[in-house]
């Protein structure tokens, strides 16, 4: 679209020339002196902080060659009033390698002018108690940043630095976020602060931070944790209690947090996301979470398809037999999140029973994807365990983990497209155009735009009066099947990739409806008439072909 095409020229024009201002001088790889090679640093550095390291590594190289002498200037600089030199020097800095604890004193003052910055990456290389307590002091300024990252670095060394800071206003959500970054604490401190956290001889204080750190620490702490259910009635320990026993995951939790989900979410939310963060939490409590799953149930009957895949993939995770005949059920479902959802989870509760369904959608559904999973699902159980094997935790970025909300891009990140321009449906040859951002209608025309992350809409522009919005999403492409508008709407940032294809109509009374008719693998490229009524969209590497009144047909195959 051409508003889009603008956008994109503009950012990377800014982009270009922001990169170029920012290389370092030709003449700075070979500047004689310290103060000659600042001198050419003071004409790139910017005058705001904007938390880049791009020219760090490339400063260093050259400045390191001036010794201690560069330290104790940039050390300088990286309390300047200048918060773009600050950062500059900061990033330099972060790169240095010969420290002392003498350096402590100069590192502590640049981390008060910059809170979260570059330099507490050397602290942390620094180690000692002081250098420790220089980052703890900046934490409660400081989030998922460079001081975050520092004393996570440092593991178990850093707990007892960070202890106090447990359960205190200031400081303590830091100090517990760092404590559940770290690697290799759950072994040495969780059996420690369990036992302090029942023991009556404790002060009342240490148990509650004690508390904090289980909570911190999360479900890996729950081994530890089976004597705290007996203090959820202690008047001055109760609320830590149950805010504990809630983090680790405890069976006696799962309930209440159950209850908390609803489904609520409307048709066209790619989303839900209250009720992924909701169902994920249960989902995550495994087996211990299998007596809350009648109250996943009514998820199943959800308007959104992102609410039944989630509450199929926590069903299948607590392992709620009881809900096996309705998964069977979600085999047909036409979003294909949700047939994906529905053979995994009944692999995970190996059931038998769904084995002659779950063959018909190895063999039938329109996805290779989806038959895939179905065809491990039936071979998970008809092996020893009689159950398809899933990894323990949930998560998105990190290695082996099981995937709450799937992605296509992780479920086949390798397909590619067709490197002809040609596709073929059932004998229909067809090709893609530049994709269309409005449609003339009776009475006025349907534009669309798309702002990427920042948003877009389908709205109605009427020859006569007011322009109004009929739908609030990313517009991609419009067409016509003769009646009524067919709309591709959806977005591709970062972690979300979502797209799908709508009938867009208008009633009797002029009010607009948008339909769901097919729910599409991720943002799409285009979008093409095959004829008869059927349309075609190209999504991640796929054409997937659809009509307004059955929905998805199926993948046509490249024309060679």
């Amino acid at each position: 679209m051409r508003v889009r095409h603008a956008i994109c020229f503009v950012s990377t024009f800014f982009l270009i020339n922001s990169l170029y201002a920012r290389n370092l001088p030709e003449e700075f790889a070979n500047c004689p002196s310290l103060e000659a090679c600042v001198h050419l640093l003071d004409t790139v550095a910017p005058s705001h902080n904007d938390g880049s390291d791009r020219d760090a590594a490339a400063a260093y190289k050259v400045l390191h060659r001036f010794g201690d002498a560069a330290k104790h200037e940039l050390l300088k600089k990286a309390v300047s009033k200048n918060p773009g030199w600050r950062n500059l020097a900061g990033a330099v800095l972060a790169e240095w390698k010969e420290w002392s604890p003498s350096d402590v004193p100069e590192l502590r003052a640049a981390l008060r002018k910059d809170p979260g910055g570059w330099v507490a990456r050397p602290l942390a290389e620094i180690a000692t108690a002081e250098a420790i307590k220089a980052l703890v002091e900046d934490l409660p300024k400081a989030s998922q940043n460079q001081t975050d990252f520092a004393l996570t670095s440092l593991g178990p060394k850093a707990v007892p630095y960070l202890f106090p800071l447990l359960g205190e206003e200031r400081g303590g959500e830091g100090a517990a976020r760092v404590i559940g970054q770290m690697s290799g604490v759950v072994e040495i401190y969780a059996p420690q602060w369990a036992a302090m956290a029942v023991d009556p001889k404790e002060d009342r204080i240490a148990r509650i931070k004690a508390l904090a750190g289980i909570a911190a620490l999360g479900p890996a702490a729950k081994p530890y944790c089976g004597e705290l259910r007996k203090f959820l009635n202690d008047p001055e320990l109760r609320h830590q209690v149950h805010s504990a026993l809630l983090a680790v995951r405890d069976s006696g939790t799962a309930l209440e947090v159950a209850r908390s989900c609803k489904p609520n979410a409307v048709p066209l939310d790619s989303l839900a996301i209250d009720s992924l963060r909701c169902l994920e939490e249960l989902a995550s409590y495994g087996a211990d979470g299998h007596d809350a799953g009648a109250e996943v149930i009514p998820f199943l009957k959800s308007v959104n398809g992102a609410e039944r895949a989630y509450a199929i993939t926590t069903l299948g995770s607590i392992g709620y037999e009881p809900a096996i005949p309705e998964i069977e059920k979600a085999l047909t479902d036409q979003d294909w999140r949700v047939a994906y959802a529905a053979t995994r989870s009944l692999g995970w509760m190996g059931a038998k029973e769904s084995v002659p369904a779950l063959q018909k959608t190895a063999s039938e559904h329109w996805l290779p994807e989806v038959q895939s999973e179905a065809l491990l699902a039936i071979q998970g159980i008809r092996s020893p365990t009689g159950k398809l094997w899933r990894f323990p935790k949930f998560a998105i970025f990190e290695e082996n983990v099981e995937r709450f909300d799937p992605s296509y891009r992780e479920l086949n990140p390798k397909v590619r497209g067709c490197p002809g321009s040609y596709w073929n449906w059932r004998g229909i040859s067809f090709g893609f155009h530049e994709e269309k951002e409005f449609l003339r209608r009776e009475g006025g025309e349907l534009l669309g735009t798309n702002y990427g992350e920042f948003g877009g809409e389908l709205k109605w522009r009427p020859k006569h009066g007011k322009i109004a919005t009929v739908h609030r999403e990313n517009v991609l492409a419009i067409e016509s099947d003769g009646k009524e508008a067919i709309v591709l709407f959806g977005l591709a940032h970062m972690t979300l990739d979502y797209g799908y294809a709508a009938r867009v109509s208008r009633d009797a009374n002029g009010y607009w409806q948008v339909d769901e008719i097919a729910r599409l693998l991720g943002e799409q490229s285009g979008l093409a008439v095959v004829g008869n009524g059927l349309f075609a969209a190209k999504s991640q590497g796929r054409v997937i072909v659809f009509s307004a009144e059955k929905g998805i047909l199926g993948l046509a195959s490249c024309q060679k």
